[in-house]
């Protein structure tokens, strides 16, 4: 299987997984896979001798074949009842319609999938990826220009709520051992790359690894007090139960003021659950180990 493959066949599971519903963090998850892929896209081609020489070629080497660069591909666009036309797209080749107007098919990466809806002479609003299961649908966001101070709120906020909750999940205990200063910074330094110039340094975290019970081991982190607004983590808490052999994440999250502070829990799926005002910074520990042996407990 190759690595798109790969790709493809985990969008394909998350998009079952969040058919029913799904939250900003999940979708941020998605969205980070479906960048990287490259689709399969329906088209047809104009039935000339371009069209019969792919076809002689496919048909004499079984493989994929190279678009001649004359040659002028028109993918297969799909109408929903408003009468809105979207791009249809597909993970696999299971997932194609059986019967259709194509009459052929080729590899588009993503970001040529959203600048064909961007210039298509013809109106198209969105991509759709495998219309007839998953149906989901992106439509291009408007352009709009975000400001410094707009870039670090949300640069901190997709790391406290979806990168870091997402590798402490999902990357084992090995992982959850080696976070410390220099693991925090390397998030950001990723998402400032290019794009302004960083504000922290190592000195700004602060990280505990602490061993507190025979049945527990937690990760203090004191996150940076710099561009700290309404919704960043003044601190996190990563948990580790042993016999579970699971991790857990708690925030304390800063309110609408520097005085508000408010208690958070995020599961391995990205749902967070309030619990309500955080509690003062000598007991909050305590509080996260109490509430996290509770989880196992009934």
């Amino acid at each position: 299987m190759t690595e798109n493959q790969t790709r493809m066949k985990e969008i394909e599971e998350l998009l079952t997984k969040y058919k029913a519903g799904i939250t900003q963090e999940q979708s941020a998850e998605l969205m980070e896979k479906i960048r990287g892929a490259r689709f399969i896209v329906p088209v047809t081609f104009p039935k000339d001798e371009t069209l019969a020489a792919m076809q002689e070629e496919l048909a004499r080497t079984g493989q994929p074949v190279r678009i001649p660069k004359d040659a002028k591909p028109i993918p297969i666009l799909i109408q929903n009842p408003n009468k809105e036309q979207f791009l249809a797209v597909y993970t696999s080749f299971a997932q194609l319609p059986k019967e259709g107007n194509a009459n052929g098919v080729i590899e588009m990466t993503f970001e040529v999938c959203m600048n064909y809806v961007k210039s298509s002479k013809v109106p198209v609003v969105g991509v759709v990826i495998n219309p007839f299961s998953n149906n989901f649908i992106i439509r291009p966001r408007k352009d709009q220009q975000v400001t410094p101070a707009q870039f670090h709120v949300l640069a901190r906020k997709n790391i406290e709520y979806v990168l870091l909750p997402h590798s402490i999940y999902t990357k084992g205990k090995e992982y959850f051992d080696g976070i410390d200063s220099e693991v925090l910074l390397q998030f950001f330094k990723d998402q400032y790359q290019g794009k302004l110039p960083l504000p922290y340094t190592k000195d700004d975290f602060e990280v505990m690894q602490l061993g507190i019970s025979p049945k527990l081991d937690l990760i203090h982190m004191s996150m940076p007090t710099k561009k700290l607004e309404q919704g960043g983590c003044i601190r996190v808490y990563a948990t580790w139960h042993k016999e579970a052999e699971h991790a857990g994440y708690y925030m304390i999250v800063r309110g609408e003021d520097k005085s508000q502070r408010h208690f958070f829990y995020m599961d391995e799926s990205g749902k967070t659950t309030d619990l309500g005002e955080a509690p003062v910074e000598s007991v909050e520990m305590q509080r996260v180990m109490d509430l996290e042996l509770e989880r196992y407990e009934n």
